[in-house]
C-alpha cells in the first residue's frame, strides 16, 4: 500500500509539474522541443524528489519531530567604552544568555516545524541545479510553484506524522 501511494504521488507531481512547464515556458518561446524538454526535465525531476523528499521527511521527524527549541535569539552588545577592566562584551554575551535562558521557560518551537527544512533546501539547490543546468528559459515561473507546494506538502505532511505518533502513543498507553 506505501508503494503504491508514493508511485501514485509520483505520477501526479510527474503530470501537474510537467503540464506547468510547459506552460510557463510557453510564454516565452514557441519552440515546441525546448517545451517538450522543460515540460520532461521538470516532470520528471517533480516525481522523483517527491519520493526522495518524503523519504528525508520521514528521516529528518524521527531526528526533530519529538524536540523543541527555543525561540529566542541572543544578540550580544558592543561597547566602545574600556575604561574599566571588565570586558563588557563577554558581561553582555554572558547577560544574553541568561536572559535567553529566562524567556525559553514556555517559548519553544515544537521540532516538527522544523523537520521540513532540511529537505526543502535539499529540494531547492536541486531544482535550481537541475533547471539551470537544462537552460530552462523562465527559471523561476517554472519551479515557484515547486517550492511552494513542497514547503506545503512537507509541513502537513510533517504535522500528520506527529499527529499519527500522537494517537499511536494513546493507544498504547
Amino acid at each position: 500500500m506505501a508503494f503504491l501511494r508514493l508511485a501514485l504521488s509520483a505520477i501526479l507531481a510527474f503530470s501537474f509539474y510537467a503540464s506547468w512547464a510547459y506552460y510557463a515556458n510557453s510564454l516565452v518561446t514557441a519552440d515546441k522541443a525546448i517545451l517538450l524538454k522543460a515540460a520532461l526535465v521538470q516532470g520528471t525531476y517533480s516525481g522523483g524528489i517527491t519520493l526522495f523528499f518524503t523519504f528525508l521527511l520521514e528521516y529528518f521527524h524521527t531526528k526533530f519531530g519529538h524536540s523543541a527549541w527555543c525561540v529566542s535569539l541572543i544578540v550580544p552588545r558592543w561597547s566602545k567604552d574600556s575604561d574599566d577592566e571588565k570586558c563588557q562584551t563577554k558581561e553582555a554575551v554572558e547577560d544574553a544568555l541568561a536572559s535567553s535562558q529566562q524567556r525559553c521557560s514556555g517559548n519553544y518551537l515544537p521540532g516538527m516545524l522544523l523537520v521540513p527544512i532540511p529537505a526543502l533546501l535539499v529540494q531547492c539547490t536541486l531544482l535550481i541545479t537541475v533547471n539551470v543546468l537544462f537552460a530552462t528559459p523562465n527559471l523561476w515561473l517554472t519551479i515557484a510553484p515547486s517550492i511552494v507546494f513542497s514547503a506545503i506538502y512537507g509541513y502537513l505532511y510533517s504535522v500528520s506524522l506527529s499527529k499519527s505518533q500522537a494517537r499511536s502513543k494513546l493507544t498504547n498507553s
